[in-house]
C-alpha cells in the first residue's frame, strides 16, 4: 500500500511551528480473521522520553443544608482549607439569592481536602446528607524528560490520534470531534455530509484544543497542549507555566450518570475506588491496521483504502470509525437495488462480511501507551489512598 509514513503536524497560533510524527509499518502478528494479511501502524515515539503521572483536575459535589444561606457564607468557610476561592453555586435558589442546596467546585484537590471542606460545611450549615459527587476531571499529564516543544507537540499527535472512545460519538452533532484554537466556535474535523471521504477534513493543529463529547454529555475528552494554570475565563487572567512543566494532556470528564454506572456517588465511594478501572474505559488508545495485499485488487478499492489511511492522518482512530460504520450504512442501503440489478443478469450477490464490524473493528490496542496510562492512574489511587 503506497502512503506517506511521516505526518506533518501544524500549529495555527504559530504558523512556522512544525512538528513531524513518523509512523512504521509492519505485518500484524494477530490470529484474529479481521486483522489477519494487515498492515498495523505504530507512530514512531519513545514513551520513555516522558513522564506520565494522572491527577484530579476539578471534583464538583453537590451539598444540601438543614437551613438556607447565600453563596459567599459558604465560599467564605471553604476559602481557608482550600487555599483560594472554590466556585460555589446555589441550586434553584429564592428570594435573596438564598438556597439550601448548593454546587461546589474544587480545584486540584486531594480526597483528604475535600473531606476537610465536607466537615467544615458540615459544622456550620449542618448537612443534611453527605454530598453527592455531580462530576469530575480526570487528566494525564505527559511531560517530556527534557523540554522540547516538538516532543510535547508529537504527544499531543499521537493522543488525539489513538483516542478510543467505545461509545458513539456521531449521532449527536456536538458530540462530534472537533477542535478549538483562538476561534469563539469550534471547527469540526469530520463534516457531516463528508463521513465517507476524507477530503474535507480540517486536522486539529496541535496548538488548539482537540474534544470529543458535547460539553453537557455524560461523558467527554479533551487532547491540548498544557501551558498555562489557574485559568479564570471570566476574568482573563491565568498564570504561564515555565517550560519546564509544559506538558501534553488528555482530560476526561466524568458527568453524574457516568459517576453512577461507576458507582461513585460520595465522597467514600471516590476514596474506595480503583483508578486503573477508568484506563480501559476512558483512557484507551488504539492503533489502526490496513490492507497489505493488493494482488487482483480493483483501483477503487486502492483508492479506499488510501482514503482511509489520509482519514486517520486528519482525523485519528475516531475519525476511521465514522468512516466505517458510514461505508457499512451506505452498503446495507444499496444492496436491495444491488439484488435486483444482479438478479435480472441471473448473478447472486456475496453474503455481507462481519469480519472487523465489532467494537474494536480493524484496530489493535496500542499496548504500550495503554499500559502507562493504566500505571499512571493505579499511582492515583494510591496517592489518594495513604
Amino acid at each position: 500500500m503506497n502512503y506517506s509514513t511521516k505526518v506533518v503536524l501544524r500549529a495555527v497560533k504559530d504558523p512556522k511551528r512544525q512538528v513531524v510524527l513518523e509512523y512504521s509499518a509492519a505485518p500484524t502478528t494477530a490470529v484474529q480473521r479481521r486483522l489477519a494479511g494487515k498492515t498495523v501502524v505504530h507512530p514512531v515515539i519513545d514513551l520513555g522520553d516522558y513522564t506520565c503521572r494522572a491527577v484530579i483536575d476539578w471534583v464538583e459535589i453537590d451539598f444540601w443544608f438543614e437551613h438556607q444561606t447565600q453563596f459567599r457564607f459558604v465560599r467564605d468557610v471553604l476559602t481557608p482549607i482550600i487555599g483560594r476561592q472554590p466556585y460555589v453555586e446555589p441550586l434553584d435558589p429564592g428570594s435573596g439569592n438564598v438556597s439550601t442546596e448548593f454546587r461546589v467546585k474544587v480545584q486540584e484537590p486531594t480526597l483528604d481536602l475535600l473531606g476537610q471542606c465536607e466537615r467544615a460545611l458540615d459544622r456550620e450549615f449542618a448537612l443534611q446528607m453527605y454530598g453527592v459527587i455531580h462530576s469530575v476531571e480526570i487528566s494525564l499529564d505527559f511531560k517530556p524528560v527534557t523540554s522540547s516543544s516538538d516532543k510535547l507537540g508529537r504527544m499531543v499527535g499521537v493522543l488525539a490520534r489513538h483516542l478510543f472512545p467505545d461509545r458513539d460519538f456521531m449521532t449527536v452533532g456536538p458530540d462530534r470531534p472537533r477542535f478549538l484554537s483562538n476561534r469563539k466556535e469550534p471547527t469540526f474535523i469530520i463534516g457531516a455530509n463528508n463521513l465517507l471521504s476524507s477530503h474535507a477534513d480540517r486536522p486539529a493543529p496541535i496548538d488548539a484544543t482537540f474534544y470529543v463529547g458535547r460539553r453537557d454529555g455524560q461523558v467527554r475528552w479533551r487532547v491540548m497542549e498544557k501551558l498555562i494554570d489557574n485559568q479564570n475565563i471570566e476574568a482573563g487572567t491565568w498564570d504561564d507555566l515555565p517550560v519546564s512543566e509544559h506538558r501534553a494532556r488528555i482530560e476526561v470528564t466524568l458527568d453524574r450518570q457516568e459517576l453512577i454506572d461507576l458507582g461513585i456517588n460520595f465522597l467514600d465511594d471516590l476514596r474506595r475506588f480503583n483508578f486503573a478501572r477508568l484506563q480501559g474505559r476512558y483512557f484507551q488508545f488504539m492503533v489502526p491496521t490496513f490492507e497489505n495485499q493488493f494482488a487482483g485488487k480493483r483501483p477503487a478499492q486502492k483508492a479506499l483504502e488510501i482514503d482511509r489511511w489520509r482519514r486517520f492522518v486528519s482525523a485519528g482512530i475516531v475519525g476511521v470509525i465514522a468512516m466505517e460504520q458510514k461505508r457499512e450504512s451506505f452498503r446495507k442501503g444499496a444492496r436491495p437495488e444491488l439484488k435486483k440489478l444482479l438478479r435480472a443478469k441471473g448473478l447472486k450477490i456475496r453474503p455481507l462480511t462481519r469480519l472487523g464490524s465489532g467494537a474494536s473493528g480493524s484496530f489493535l490496542a496500542y499496548k504500550a501507551l495503554n499500559a502507562r496510562a493504566a500505571m499512571a492512574l493505579e499511582k492515583l489511587g494510591h496517592r489518594e489512598g495513604e
